[in-house]
């Protein structure tokens, strides 16, 4: 993209974003100025470092043995595939690793893995401590920006006792002072600017604060007041994060229950407004659960883990049947028998937040039991020159015109124009099936319009779809069918293909308005794992200004 270019597409983004989000980076930009010059600590006012934690916050997750083990013996950090020796003289800002890489590394999360190894963990653990307060003890843009600044006051508070007991006198008095100023730090610092999930964690780090350092009762009830406000913003009433992620939103979920647990463990009984929004959100995620107990992958994130989501669900359970739609949130599911369709209806993200969000408006996903059968390509990685290639729509199984963005996507975390009206039906016919009917105008700039409407019978075995462009230009349409890196396929002829799925089940896809083939396709289930397979390609013909594209999936 040329300057050019990304002068307007700059403008096309900040037009969404609000003034107060503009003004909060700059001054944030301001302050890092301050932070970096030698002044930085030395007039800032004197803090009390805590002596002991007035609570201990519960750790109520599954730790990695594994990844604790591998940290103990071979001296290794991994994250997204990406081994790193670390040792005792560790550099703490590794050559050749991405900004996700190195935020991982210091939010500290695999302090519970060395935990799980004993006596052996517990050692490394604090030499590691006393190696980031050598090196790291210091303002700097990466690792003390206050996404993992919060992640790492966290961790360090769960494990402060674990960490601390038998520590040096001089090392403990260091981390204590440490604990102190970053806390201060991050209470200047919340992210304003950005807004969205990691606003819940620089609000939750802030509680945990609040309520394990002593004499700050003051800062835990305002930010808890901050994150009420926050959670009515960003849960919508269908009970799905704003951000519209699948991903984001198990973590935003769990955030709120480590919250809960520790105000429980405090003495203190949870907001009303907090529990509410615990349950609402449990609902929501089991409508985004597949039956392979993994995640619907759109919009950033990954397909997750089945013990991490179980786990989740076992705390916050409700009972309540699992929902056709999250009309809000902007997704339905279209599910009879052991096929469920899943379909975004929805914008591709809050107005002013764009980060997390892809061209992916009235994709669909498919599975047939546990077998996922045609997916989104996911995400790979935030710092790739293949990020906004997953993010584009012809990484999703929707239609793109004149390979164009259905939403464009730019930079590594930035929307411009994007469709402004995305609107549904679904309607549901008993012994007869359930079908949706969608329209977005994200392709308004080239003048065309796209409507989609996806029917499933009753009994699970016939999945009808049509797609209607209309556009006066006659540009390439082209819909976009991924298949499973597990799911084969067979071209029979320019309009039939058969797919067999890896327990051999076998479909057929016929399409009708264009001429269907297939091409290479990438899919990447979690951070770092890229697999290749393949899409079926209807490329679509115009009748006057209108392509039509019929398609048919019918179990054989």
């Amino acid at each position: 993209m040329g300057k050019k270019e990304q002068i307007g597409a700059l403008l096309r983004t900040v037009r969404y974003l609000k003034v107060s989000q503009i003004l909060a980076r700059l001054e944030y930009k301001t302050r890092c100025l301050y932070y970096k010059s030698p002044l930085y600590p030395f007039l800032e006012d004197p803090l009390v470092s805590p002596k002991n934690l007035s609570v201990t916050p519960p750790y109520i997750w599954t730790a990695n043995k594994k990844h604790g083990q591998n940290i103990l013996k071979n001296n290794t950090f991994e994250f997204i595939n990406q081994a790193v020796a670390i040792g005792l003289d560790m550099r703490w800002h590794p050559k050749g690793t991405s900004s996700l890489w190195l935020y991982n590394l210091h939010y500290f999360h695999w302090l519970a893995d060395l935990k799980e190894c004993g006596d052996e963990g517990q050692t490394k653990a604090r030499e590691l401590i006393e190696s980031w307060l050598m090196n790291c003890n210091h303002f700097d843009m990466q690792t003390w920006h206050p996404y993992p600044l919060s992640l790492r006051l966290v961790n360090w508070l769960t494990h402060y006792h674990w960490l601390t007991e038998g520590m040096h006198k001089d090392v403990k008095d260091t981390f204590n002072q440490s604990l102190a100023r970053q806390s201060e730090h991050l209470g200047h610092n919340l992210e304003w600017d950005v807004e969205g999930n990691h606003l819940i964690k620089n609000l939750k780090a802030m509680i945990y604060c609040g309520l394990c350092l002593p004499n700050q009762q003051t800062a835990y009830l305002d930010a808890t007041t901050l994150l009420l406000e926050q959670i009515n913003l960003q849960v919508n009433p269908d009970g799905g994060h704003y951000e519209k992620s699948p991903h984001y939103h198990v973590d935003v979920l769990k955030d709120l229950l480590d919250i809960q647990a520790l105000i429980l463990k405090a003495g203190q009984t949870p907001p009303t407004r907090l529990t509410e929004v615990i349950d609402r959100m449990a609902v929501a995620l089991e409508f985004f659960c597949y039956k392979d107990k993994k995640l619907a992958l759109f919009n950033d994130g990954c397909i997750g883990d089945k013990k991490e989501i179980n786990a989740i669900l076992k705390r916050c359970s409700t009972g309540e049947t699992t929902p056709e739609e999250l009309p809000e949130t902007g997704y339905v599911k279209l599910e009879r028998k052991k096929t469920m369709i899943m379909v975004d209806v929805g914008k591709c993200c809050p107005d002013s937040l764009p980060a997390h969000g892809h061209a992916d408006t009235l994709s669909f996903e498919m599975c047939h039991g546990v077998e996922r059968i045609f997916v989104n390509g996911g995400t790979y990685a935030y710092q790739h020159k293949k990020r906004n290639i997953f993010r584009g729509t012809s990484s999703h199984n929707t239609v793109s015109i004149d390979s164009q963005n259905s939403a464009e996507v730019w930079a590594a975390f930035r929307i411009g124009r994007r469709p402004e009206n995305v609107e549904y039906t679904l309607k549901s016919e008993k012994n007869v099936g359930i079908g949706v009917d969608a329209s977005h105008d994200g392709y308004r700039h080239i003048k065309a319009t796209h409507n989609r409407k996806i029917f499933l019978s009753e009994d699970g075995a016939d999945i009808r779809g049509e797609d209607i462009i209309i556009n006066k230009k006659h540009q390439k349409v082209l819909a976009h069918f991924h298949l499973h890196p597990d799911v084969k396929c067979k071209i029979l002829n320019h309009e039939e293909a058969e797919i067999t799925t890896a327990k051999g089940v076998k479909l057929s896809f016929i399409a009708k308005g264009g001429r269907l083939y297939d091409a290479h396709s990438e899919y990447a289930p979690q951070f770092g794992e890229l697999l290749i397979g393949k899409q079926l390609v209807i490329k679509g013909n115009y009748r006057q200004n209108t392509c039509t594209l019929k398609w048919a999936i019918k179990f054989i």
